[in-house]
């Protein structure tokens, strides 16, 4: 029973974390008048993906239901329906990061020990290389893209929001931990 709390907690928690980060997300792009991710393109900082490799270095496993939840509602909001496109990309970008994770460290359940500043630069390269090529591939299989020469653009605009949004975070994750321990000391 402890167990299933304990699950339902984290897989509600990351739900809630990923719609808001991605509600935020929307709301950024639609206050500087940028193509939104609603649009299916990617954006110079995309969130999201951020929020999805650090809640699977932290969670690891127990990660994946609410991530896949959350990636279906936030997709079928977008798109105004569900489809086989929206259940297939929110299965490829919900195991992106924890196949990362596991391609890096070669186990999902992490300690703090593991936690340095080159892996989360490979996690987040390989997630960001994994997750662009699952969605930009996704989306040529639906057809998308009319033009089948710009996978390599569009692969190109993904895999720098995720990298952006994965080091966006993580940076803003340090700073915050910094800051709690400053004022602790003080």
């Amino acid at each position: 029973m402890k167990f299933l709390i304990k699950f339902l907690l984290i897989t509600f928690s990351i739900f809630l974390g990923y719609y808001l980060i991605n509600q935020f997300q929307i709301y950024l792009l639609n206050i500087f008048n940028t193509q939104s991710s609603e649009n299916l393109l990617a954006s110079y900082i995309y969130l999201p993906h951020g929020f999805r490799v650090i809640v699977s270095y932290i969670f690891g496993t127990y990660s994946l239901i609410g991530l896949f939840i959350a990636h279906l509602i936030t997709g079928i909001e977008s798109l105004s329906q569900i489809n086989s496109f929206i259940i297939i990309a929110s299965f490829f970008s919900t195991i992106a990061p924890i196949s990362a994770i596991f391609l890096v460290f070669r186990k999902i359940r992490l300690t703090i020990e593991d936690i340095k500043i080159k892996n989360i630069l490979l996690v987040s390269f390989l997630s960001s290389i994994l997750n662009s090529f699952f969605s930009v591939s996704t989306r040529f299989v639906f057809n998308f893209y009319e033009d089948k020469k710009i996978f390599s653009l569009e692969f190109f605009k993904f895999f720098v929001g995720d990298v952006f949004g994965v080091l966006f975070l993580f940076l803003l994750l340090i700073l915050l931990l910094n800051l709690k321990n400053f004022f602790l000391k003080n």
